[in-house]
């Protein structure tokens, strides 16, 4: 697929422009693997030849590093851990941020998933970044700045399970009802290490 010659071109900052190709993948993304991108057509779509696109993307994978970047900094920008508040709200402030991006954006999130999955180890890298910034979050909100490699692994494995409910739960699981259930189960999961998330009664 080639640039639409019939398109006006629109003129737009290098900034504007890589914006604007970033965003074309992102939507693309719910789609398909990010490995199946086309490139031909997302520079289609900008109204852009291909050779342009590598203008502001030395390469295919630099353009598909960035698409799966900039969907986990989407994420990221939902899932902000509160200044203010007790372990148990902080945590709920992120757990509830977190399933609540996840269930609202189901297949953004399953494609962006499905892009960590796909091998490339520079967007594992990415992916990798994005689940061991949530796992600090929850941490710091547990007031676990430096917490030992049992206490690490076990929060990295209920994000797992936390991910997975946030995408099966259907419309009969209502969103304060997986919170709680996620909070609590932290809470139990983590209350032979001694740490302060009691589980609710």
């Amino acid at each position: 697929m080639t640039a639409d010659p019939a398109r006006p071109r629109v003129r737009l900052s290098a900034e504007d422009r890589r914006g604007q190709l970033i965003g074309i993948g992102l939507r693309l993304l719910v789609s398909r693997p990010i490995h199946e991108l086309s490139i031909h057509e997302v520079a289609a779509e900008a109204g852009i030849s291909r050779g342009l696109l590598f203008h502001y993307f030395p390469t295919k994978r630099d353009y598909y590093v960035a698409v799966v970047r900039a969907a986990g900094q989407r994420l990221l920008r939902h899932t902000r851990l509160p200044d203010e508040g007790g372990p148990e709200e902080r945590v709920r402030a992120v757990v509830g941020g977190f399933t609540g991006f996840v269930r609202r954006r189901r297949a953004n999130y399953v494609a962006l998933v499905r892009a960590g999955a796909g091998g490339d180890e520079l967007v594992v890298e990415v992916f990798e970044g994005i689940r061991a910034t949530l796992a600090e979050r929850i941490l710091a909100a547990l007031g676990e700045p430096s917490p030992d490699p049992l206490m690490r692994l076990a929060v990295r494995g209920w994000l797992a399970m936390a991910e997975e409910m946030a995408i099966e739960a259907g419309e009969e699981v209502a969103a304060e009802e997986l919170v709680g259930f996620l909070v609590d189960g932290l809470g139990r999961l983590l209350a032979p290490l001694g740490t302060p998330l009691a589980p609710s009664r």
